[in-house]
């Protein structure tokens, strides 16, 4: 779990108490809280490795994980694999990959109406991932980090696509469980808007657009009050 101080929201902790360990299986948990995530990720890949861990699981602390996450994303047996989780921004695509540039930038996923289940991706985000230690420990023998900030957009973190151009380069495959959803976090401003003559609210959530629907009859409920 790599986050600053502490989890940006207090209800993570409430959900990682939550999981559930498959049996025969010793969790570990390992918290880095340093400022650069890049720096925490490699912290804790190098514990794992150096524990002996199979499999190192990252979760960002934004990110909800039903308790029966661990058990499901192990079962396939895949050396990276991922549950499925949304942008917090609208219009909230997926946050999957399924073409790879050379430079190492990736086009987003669209779920088709057919899909689901166990799909292979080129790149996803870092907030629920598993890992298999033997693919940390390929990567080691060619570069000195595992993770790293601004080597894709000097001026934006992008450890998560650098990290999966490694991998892509090491040679091995990444899958996302569309089976296996995880909730993200996000704030959103709340506007009332009229818009002929009827009352909307609008979700704004700093994405390119926003949400209006139309406000509920709060009216009914003036007698419960």
């Amino acid at each position: 779990m790599p986050t600053g101080e502490q989890a940006r929201y207090a209800e993570f902790y409430d959900w990682v108490d939550l999981l559930e360990c498959p049996n025969g299986c010793k969790l570990i948990s390992m918290r880095a809280h340093g400022q650069s995530p890049a720096r925490n990720r490699n912290l804790i890949c190098k514990q794992a490795i150096e524990t002996n861990c199979d499999y190192v699981l990252f979760i960002d602390d934004d990110n909800l994980l039903p308790p029966d996450t661990i058990k499901r994303l192990l079962n396939h047996d895949k050396d990276i694999v991922t549950g499925l989780y949304l942008m917090r921004n609208y219009p909230h695509q997926p946050v999957i990959f399924d073409v790879a540039n050379d430079d190492g930038t990736c086009k987003w996923h669209f779920l088709g109406e057919d899909e689901s289940g166990l799909i292979e991706i080129v790149a996803t985000g870092l907030g629920c991932l598993l890992i298999k230690t033997e693919v940390l420990r390929e990567i080691a023998k060619r570069e000195p980090y595992w993770f790293t900030l601004g080597e894709l957009e000097s001026d934006q973190w992008c450890d998560d696509l650098a990290f999966f151009k490694r991998v892509r380069q090491a040679g091995f495959k990444i899958f996302c469980d569309l089976n296996c959803p995880i909730g993200h976090y996000a704030k959103v401003a709340i506007w009332p808007y009229r818009e002929k003559e009827s009352w909307n609210l609008v979700y704004d959530t700093n994405g390119p657009s926003r949400v209006s629907l139309p406000m509920p009859e709060v009216r009914k409920l003036e007698n419960a009050i």
